[in-house]
């Protein structure tokens, strides 16, 4: 039974998961390139834990205003019976202190899962994974949480590879219940069943996790469609057919979507975007070429939010 997670990578999408497996009382070691990054990232944590109280701290009121607007007056009791039953109280210390910063991957020897969110290139995981064949033993699973690269070829520079797997959460995995499970070529069937079993049994903010397990193909399920959906909105403002805006009401609107596809670009960063549709064009041909606005404005360092501009400007 894995008690211990290990995180490499302590960003936003590192820190996220982190947050999400000590949500659920796993003990956390997080690791990062230095101690300001992983400090940086346990403060990112604390922030995710502070929202997520003050919206529970809000839904009491939220929903005696909801019984109120549909004509029906509430006494005092049953006021204070609802504020009881929604109101709920984090423990935000608690779960900030199965957090565990470490400064090595010695430490993180001990750990049964460590999973991965460093920079998504390949020959940087390939790296990080013959590296950390030094350190972990064959009853550590090592996971990567890439959207989009081999871990076939992750494997084949580690010394366990029935060991390898990718575990991939969605952003942000506090709120985002879906997480795929893709083995390599070598992984073992006891990896990819203990991958799904843990992932099964844990809670993000608002749900309990969803495994599904996928074939190793370039985006797998939901990114190679997602990825294709951004493209095919640049198409259609480059064609002048709709600006972005519209583009993003119709999705939003018309087919239900969260978010439009201009608005998913920025908030995913216009780099990463550029980076897939490359592996998708090498992995699946034309239909994935990059268009070359996309192109113009990753060179012009207009990434999205986390620059401030992308095909919309943020205020920070």
């Amino acid at each position: 039974m894995i008690e211990k997670i290990g995180i490499i990578g302590a960003g936003a999408m590192g820190s996220s998961i982190a947050e999400v497996f000590a949500f659920n009382g796993y003990s956390v070691y997080l690791k990062d390139q230095n101690m300001e990054y992983v400090n940086r990232g346990i403060s990112h944590v604390r922030k995710v834990l502070d929202d997520y109280q003050s919206y529970m701290d809000s839904m009491p009121d939220k929903e005696i205003k909801r019984i109120e607007r549909n004509g029906i007056e509430l006494t005092e009791t049953q006021k204070n019976t609802i504020k009881k039953n929604l109101g709920k109280q984090l423990d935000i210390d608690g779960i900030i202190s199965n957090i565990h910063p470490v400064e090595s991957y010695k430490e993180l020897s001990q750990c049964g899962l460590v999973i991965e969110a460093v920079f998504e290139k390949q020959e940087i995981k390939n790296d990080l994974f013959r590296e950390l064949s030094s350190y972990f033993g064959e009853n550590t699973i090592l996971a990567s949480n890439t959207s989009s690269l081999s871990i076939t070829e992750m494997a084949a520079n580690y010394k366990y590879p029935e060991n390898n797997i990718i575990i991939h959460f969605f952003n942000p995995p506090y709120t985002m219940p879906l997480v795929e499970i893709v083995p390599a070529l070598q992984t073992g069937s006891k990896t990819v069943e203990t991958a799904y079993s843990l992932i099964s049994g844990l809670r993000n903010h608002r749900d309990a996790m969803v495994p599904v397990k996928a074939k190793e193909r370039s985006g797998f399920i939901v990114n190679r469609i997602l990825i294709q959906l951004i493209n095919e909105a640049i198409k259609i403002v480059e064609e002048g057919i709709a600006d972005e805006k519209s583009v993003d009401i119709g999705m939003k609107k018309g087919a239900g979507f969260p978010m439009g596809p201009f608005e998913l670009g920025d908030y995913v960063g216009l780099d990463i975007v550029y980076d897939v549709l490359k592996s998708f064009n090498k992995a699946y041909g034309d239909a994935y070429i990059p268009p070359e606005r996309l192109k113009n404005m990753v060179i012009a360092g207009y990434l999205g939010r986390k620059t401030g501009k992308g095909f919309y400007e943020y205020t920070k």
